[in-house]
């Protein structure tokens, strides 16, 4: 196959997925061969997945342990919740654990009987995949920086929103408002309910303040949802939470956890109480910052792409996409790096492309690879 016809079959592969990314595997499926040697489409710490990798290396090379996860029935979501808890400093009785962030998505939207969700765009598609027409998107989307606790209510009131979403630091534009203006937002709720995802919450600047502010909250109309993936790097391990002080919520999820979780999740939640683990893990969040502040200095060097600073692990960047229309697909068939386009993301188009922040040596790879198409 030459290039053209490698890139059509990349974009048939992009239109089948839908509003998400296509994983390796059905890229590897389409084109017959992995093109992938650097992935910037996974959003993680890969300074953090090392800790994991190592650990789980000790576990697996004992053939006992092997056969125990796999024969034995795994603990329930609460064995789990006590574990991530502890992690995060929060009261694992309000906690229900499920298969991915994505399982919690929908027991808050159901369990919550959500008419109409105040959506800041752009975002995570998933939420408005399971309200379908129930949700209400902003006009203003977060790089716009209008988006504030005032303005958030005033589009709710004026569209008779009963919940709103706020996606804490936001994906895929990595911003975040400022923990003042959170505490406000949730004092100007009144009977409205409000979604914090705090999936990527790990990669504020403010963690500290954040936390110990979400640690205090305690109201029945705010609930917090989490994947762990992007902390840890454990996508395929699925696991996510949701915390809430609202009874009825909880048992609404709670009913829907009957085996949802793997020993391989469970064996993950033990590492949390770990005190090495911790101290380790600590280490390698200060890696990652470290990292994140370099790249962002290398792609703003760049000419041609706009770059925006970043709470997450990721950066959001703006190019010439009538210039170099191809440039997702040349990138990862010629230099085997996978970004995520932004096409498919209500609020912007295929001019964006979304870059996770990797190794120190990954990302010079990337500023290179880049440089030879813009």
């Amino acid at each position: 196959m030459n290039l053209k016809e490698k890139v059509e079959i990349l974009k048939k592969i992009k239109e089948k997925a839908g509003l998400h990314s296509p994983s390796p595997k059905e890229i590897v499926s389409g084109l017959g061969y992995d093109p992938i040697k650097y992935d910037f489409c996974f959003l993680s710490n890969p300074y953090a997945t090392d800790i994991v990798v190592e650990y789980l290396k000790k576990t697996f090379s004992n053939k006992e342990n092997i056969f125990n996860i796999l024969e034995a029935y795994p603990a329930s979501y609460r064995y789990a919740a006590k574990n991530i808890a502890d992690f995060e400093g929060l009261d694992g009785d309000y906690m229900v654990v499920g298969n991915g962030a994505v399982q919690a998505i929908e027991w808050i939207c159901e369990g919550w009987g959500i008419n109409n969700l105040l959506i800041p765009i752009p975002t995570f598609s998933t939420y408005y995949e399971f309200l379908d027409d129930k949700h209400t998107f902003t006009s203003e989307f977060w790089l716009s920086k209008k988006l504030t606790a005032d303005s958030l209510i005033e589009i709710a009131n004026k569209n008779n929103c009963d919940s709103v979403l706020l996606i804490y630091p936001n994906n895929p534009t990595a911003e975040a408002i400022t923990v003042p203006e959170l505490k406000k937002l949730i004092g100007l709720l009144g009977n409205k309910k409000l979604i914090i995802d705090e999936s990527f919450s790990h990669f504020l600047d403010n963690y500290d303040e954040y936390k110990n502010f979400r640690n205090k909250i305690i109201s029945e109309n705010v609930s917090f949802i989490k994947s762990m993936s992007k902390d840890f790097g454990i996508a395929g391990i699925r696991l996510g939470y949701l915390y809430s002080f609202d009874n009825q919520l909880l048992d609404y999820a709670k009913r829907k956890t009957t085996w949802n979780l793997n020993n391989f999740s469970i064996l993950f939640s033990d590492l949390l109480v770990d005190n090495i683990f911790k101290e380790k893990y600590e280490i390698a969040r200060k890696s990652f910052f470290e990292a994140r502040a370099k790249f962002y200095s290398k792609l703003s060097n760049l000419k041609e792409i706009t770059v925006y600073q970043s709470q997450a692990n990721f950066f959001l960047i703006k190019y010439n996409q009538k210039k170099y229309p191809d440039l997702v697909y040349e990138m990862l068939i010629n230099d085997g790096v996978y970004v995520r386009t932004m096409a498919d993301k209500v609020g912007l188009d295929n001019s964006y492309i979304r870059v996770a922040v990797r190794r120190n040596e990954d990302n010079d790879f990337f500023i290179e690879s880049i440089k030879k198409y813009i």
